[in-house]
C-alpha cells in the first residue's frame, strides 16, 4: 500500500503545476502549516516507542494525528487520490487497533471486537448469498441494538420488536417458528428494518458498514428477502437436527463465546476466533475435547447449559412445525425477548483479558506500518510545500 501511495505522489510531482490565485494559495499554505503541526504531534508520540514494543494506545493516538493531517490537506480537494489512499491506509490500521484493544476491555468494547471478527470471518469466507446473508443482517441488528442507535427515533418501538424475532429465529442454524413468524413474514419485514438501520446508524458504525457491504457485494435486501422466502424451511436452517453441518448464527456464536469465557477466562484468542468463525463441526470437536465435569458432546449442548439463565429460561431445543406441516428440531429462546438488555447482561460479565503474544505481534506489525505512513506523510507535505513555493514565485 505504501509503495502505491508513493507512486501516486511521484506521479503528482512529475505533472505540471496548475495555476491558482493568491487567495487559494494562501489557504493551501495555511492547511500545510496546520498539517505539519499535527505531524509533529505524531512524531512525538512515535518517539516514545523507540526501543520498546509498540503500544496500542500510543498507536491509536498517532492514527488520530495522521487522520487530522490527511483531513486538513484534503479539505480543498476531497477527491485527491493521494489523500484518499492515505486515509484508507490509516483507517485500516486504526480499525485493527480498535479490535485488538477491545479484547482487553470487558464490556461493550469486547462485544464490538467479537462482532467485528464475525464480520471479517464472513467476508473472508467469500460467501455472499444463502445463510451468510442472514448472518450479516443479524450482525447488523446486533450492532444497531447494542449501541441504541434507534433510541428516540420515530417508529423504533415497532422496528425493535421485529428485530428481536430476527435475533432469535434467523441466521445459520437458528431458524424457528413462533408467534406467526416464518420465512414469508421475515421476508416481508426485513426491507423496513434494513432501511431504518441504514438511515439511523452512523456512517462509521459496523452496522452501516455491514449494510453497505450487503448492498455492494450481496445483492442487497432483495436477495435477503428471497433467502427468507425461498429457503427458510431448508435443512440448513436447523442446528439441532441430525446431520447439520453448517455454521452458527452470530447470536449463537456470541452465546457460545460468552459461556466459555465464563468458565475459561484465560482462553487463547485463537479459540475465541474459532468460536466466532468456524463451522459447527469444528466447534463440536473442540467442546467435546475440552469440557469435563460436566462433559458436553456439542457446542449447542454447551450453550443450553451455559447461557447465563436459570430455571427454564434461556436457549433450548423444541419441536416446531413449518407452514407445510413438517416438523423441525428448533433452537428456541425462552424468556424475556432478545435485545439490548440481553447483550448488556452478556458483555457485562466478560472477563478482563491480557494481550496474547499473537496480539503483541500484530501491534508491532501495525507499529511498523504507522512509521512508514509517517514518512510518507512527511514526503507528501514536503512535496506540497515545494509546489506551493514554486507557484508563489510565479504569482
Amino acid at each position: 500500500m505504501i509503495n502505491n501511495i508513493n507512486e501516486l505522489i511521484a506521479r503528482d510531482v512529475s505533472s505540471d503545476y496548475e495555476p491558482i490565485d493568491s487567495q487559494t494559495l494562501k489557504k493551501e499554505i495555511d492547511a500545510t502549516n496546520k498539517a505539519e503541526l499535527e505531524l509533529k504531534k505524531a512524531d512525538k508520540a512515535i518517539a516514545t516507542l523507540q526501543g520498546q514494543p509498540a503500544d496500542a494506545e500510543v498507536l491509536a493516538m498517532v492514527a488520530n494525528h495522521q487522520k487530522q493531517v490527511v483531513m486538513t490537506m484534503s479539505g480543498a480537494n476531497p477527491e485527491d487520490a493521494i489523500a484518499m489512499a492515505l486515509a484508507q491506509g490509516i483507517e485500516a490500521y486504526a480499525k485493527q487497533l480498535e479490535i485488538i484493544k477491545g479484547w482487553t476491555i470487558p464490556g461493550l468494547p469486547m462485544f464490538e471486537s467479537a462482532m467485528a471478527v464475525m464480520f471479517e470471518g464472513i467476508k473472508s469466507s467469500g460467501e455472499t448469498s444463502g445463510y451468510a446473508l442472514e448472518d450479516l443482517f443479524q450482525l447488523a441488528i446486533m450492532d444497531f441494538m447494542s449501541h441504541g442507535y434507534g433510541e428516540g427515533k420515530q417508529g423504533y418501538a415497532s422496528i425493535e420488536e421485529q428485530m428481536r424475532h430476527f435475533l432469535e429465529s434467523t441466521g445459520s442454524g437458528s431458524h424457528g417458528y413462533h408467534e406467526g413468524w416464518d420465512g414469508a413474514k421475515f421476508a416481508r419485514a426485513c426491507d423496513d428494518i434494513f432501511d431504518f438501520m441504514m438511515a439511523n446508524s452512523p456512517p462509521n458504525s459496523l452496522c452501516h458498514e455491514i449494510l453497505t457491504y450487503m448492498n455492494e457485494e450481496c445483492g442487497g435486501v432483495s436477495e435477503l428477502e428471497k433467502q427468507y422466502r425461498n429457503h427458510f424451511n431448508d435443512p440448513g436452517g436447523f442446528v439441532c437436527e441430525t446431520g447439520y453441518s453448517g455454521g452458527l448464527s452470530p447470536m449463537l456464536r456470541m452465546a457460545l463465546m460468552a459461556g466459555y469465557l465464563a468458565i475459561e477466562p484465560k482462553v487463547e484468542q485463537s479459540v475465541i476466533d474459532m468460536f466466532l468463525t468456524a463451522p459447527v463441526s469444528e466447534l463440536d470437536t473442540y467442546i467435546n475435547e475440552h469440557t469435563s465435569n460436566p462433559h458436553y458432546d456439542s457446542a449447542i449442548e454447551f450453550v443450553f447449559d451455559n447461557d447465563g439463565e436459570t430455571g427454564s429460561n434461556g436457549w433450548r431445543e423444541v419441536d416446531q412445525y413449518d407452514p407445510n406441516g413438517d416438523s423441525h428440531q428448533v433452537i428456541d429462546w425462552n424468556g424475556v425477548g432478545l435485545g439490548a438488555e440481553y447483550f448488556e447482561n452478556m458483555y457485562n460479565n466478560f472477563p478482563e483479558r491480557e494481550l496474547t503474544d499473537k496480539d503483541i505481534e500484530k501491534i508491532n506489525n501495525i507499529g511498523d506500518q504507522v512509521k512508514m505512513l509517517q514518512q510518507t506523510l512527511k514526503y507528501w507535505l514536503s512535496i506540497c510545500r515545494d509546489e506551493q513555493m514554486a507557484i508563489a514565485r510565479n504569482i
